[in-house]
């Protein structure tokens, strides 16, 4: 008897009771990975092609008090290239607003590539020939646009922006007035409402005193091209808000978007007699969180990090309410732009996953919109 168990153990391994289920799971295994990876490449190709593809949004805002003339006015709302290229000379991009009509076009920051290069945005510049004003304002992941610091060349504002500006851009430091029909639309960026105008020239005259009795070196006489150009910005800035009137209509543009706290910023101030001129704000322009940047079918954005100031902490599943479209605070619309490329704050998630990138024609109008 024990000799039969010894012949019977020490043959297992040919007995077909055992290889069998051997060589049956390892094909289910080979089966597997393929359909994994043919999947995960299905998948890829898929998002590759969304990525390319910029789609057209429009989103029409009610403003009680729009003037007649401005009834029907239209801004095309660009925001976090990114430096993302679509096709050459960002003819995929072109393909998309070729069709659409809009006064003028705003582009609320983060354009330039992760590693600076600026093509994509000078590309992107070039497809409006100079024929709309372009406003554009810089993001936090943007390279600094005023420089204070030494550098190769002695001019005070970054290359991109200075590229920009040649091409017809306005950087947009300060308020800038547009005539349309009898109206004036002031399109003021956000620091008009978050800077303090008179404690930012103290501190600024301040330090320029001191620059001007230190030895000239390239980095103190870099500094002081700033600091002289920014109090130029503040003259230009009391200037606006002078000229400005209570009918006027008032866009605020931002990078960052407004919370409900923060809006108070940008509302009434009995105080503060100057910067009242600048409100009340009748639309808020911002970008930042390009809609989550990943996102699932169904599902949404996947995950938001803390460092973007949505939230305290790291959110998983946020939901897309807060990350992109028209809100409203405090009475004041705003609209976040669902953006076009990819940011590098999203790390490790440094791609837009489902989620296409997104152009869009926000129209003004004094009539009720129907939910």
């Amino acid at each position: 008897m024990f000799l039969y168990l010894e012949v019977v153990m020490g043959n297992r391994s040919e007995d077909p009771l055992f290889s069998i289920p051997r060589k049956r799971s390892f094909k289910g295994l080979i089966i597997f990975l393929l359909i994994v990876m043919i999947l995960s490449v299905s998948i890829a190709l898929v998002n590759a092609f969304i990525n390319r593809q910029v789609q057209s949004a429009q989103v029409s805002v009610t403003i009680p008090s729009l003037p007649s003339s401005v009834q029907g006015f239209r801004i095309l709302h660009l925001s976090d290239l990114h430096g993302a290229e679509f096709g050459d000379a960002q003819e995929g991009l072109m393909a998309t607003i070729r069709n659409l009509k809009y006064d003028i076009v705003v582009m609320t920051g983060d354009m330039i590539g992760p590693d600076g290069s600026f093509d994509a945005l000078m590309d992107c510049l070039d497809l409006f020939g100079g024929k709309v004003p372009v406003f554009l304002i810089t993001g936090d992941e943007d390279p600094p646009a005023i420089l204070s610091t030494a550098h190769v060349s002695n001019q005070v504002k970054a290359e991109y922006i200075l590229a920009a500006e040649k091409r017809g851009a306005i950087f947009l430091d300060a308020p800038y007035a547009l005539t349309v029909g009898r109206s004036t639309v002031w399109l003021c960026p956000e620091s008009v409402y978050t800077t303090d105008i008179d404690s930012t020239e103290h501190t600024m005259r301040y330090n320029l005193d001191l620059l001007e009795r230190t030895p000239p070196t390239e980095d103190t006489e870099a500094a002081t091209r700033a600091i002289q150009y920014w109090l130029d910005r503040l003259d230009r800035v009391r200037a606006a808000l002078t000229a400005m009137k209570s009918t006027d209509l008032k866009i605020c543009v931002s990078h960052i978007p407004f919370n409900t706290s923060t809006v108070r910023d940008v509302m009434y101030d009995e105080l503060r007699d100057l910067r009242n001129n600048a409100t009340p704000v009748s639309l808020i322009l911002a970008g930042h969180y390009n809609a989550g940047q990943c996102q699932l079918p169904g599902v949404g954005p996947v995950f938001i990090p803390a460092k973007l100031g949505l939230y305290n902490a790291d959110r998983w599943f946020p939901g897309a309410q807060a990350l992109s479209g028209l809100s409203t605070l405090r009475g004041i619309p705003q609209y976040v732009s669902p953006g076009l490329g990819s940011a590098g704050i999203y790390t490790p998630l440094t791609w837009r996953f489902f989620n296409s990138p997104v152009v869009t024609v926000v129209t003004l109008t004094s009539r009720l919109i129907s939910p």
